[in-house]
């Protein structure tokens, strides 16, 4: 995967969803922005950018649980994580300089971006309430966002021109829970 902007990483995490008792859709975050677009106006030639556009949130089930209250009331029902589970977001990169090669022979600057989201080892699941004489799943992982990007620079004309082909891309997000009522009635 070519590079992801900590800029794309840290909006996806602040746009992620936070756990929810009833299944939903995910939905898309708003455009970032449309200032990057290949053939938009920008203000400094040379500058180089991503554009960015989501394309798809999901939830990447990790593990789940059986859940059933055949009482007269409602429980709270939570989970304890036994087996810790991770999604890592990895980029990095190497600059060579370009000259007197002498000079440069051992010389390279590289970078490396680590984003981790993380179920850990005892971390709770929960709690949720189970309504009386129901069942169902209590289930957990993270929400992944997807998106297509290009990479741009500002041409001497002062519109972002396209460099390179488009790259697609998955940002882990963030710890995801849901509690599934499979059957309303035990």
């Amino acid at each position: 995967m070519k590079k992801v902007t900590a800029a794309l990483v840290a909006a996806a995490v602040a746009l992620a969803p936070t756990a929810r008792a009833d299944s939903y859709d995910f939905e898309l975050p708003q455009r970032w922005s449309d200032d990057l677009a290949p053939g938009s106006h920008c203000a400094t030639p040379g500058r180089k950018d991503t554009y960015v556009e989501a394309t798809r949130r999901w939830f990447k089930q990790t593990d789940a649980t059986s859940v059933a209250n055949d009482t007269e009331e409602a429980v709270p029902v939570t989970h304890t994580v036994k087996e810790k589970r991770v999604q890592t977001l990895e980029v990095s990169g190497t600059v060579t300089p370009k000259g007197d090669l002498v000079k440069n022979v051992s010389r390279a600057y590289g970078w490396k971006y680590v984003h981790q989201v993380s179920w850990a080892v005892n971390q709770k699941v929960g709690p949720y309430t189970l309504e009386p004489g129901t069942w169902g799943r209590l289930v957990w992982g993270f929400t992944m966002l997807d998106g297509d990007a290009q990479d741009v620079k500002c041409s001497p004309q002062q519109t972002w021109e396209a460099v390179g082909k488009p790259y697609t891309f998955t940002v882990p997000e963030a710890r995801y829970s849901e509690l599934r009522v499979e059957n309303p009635q035990l």
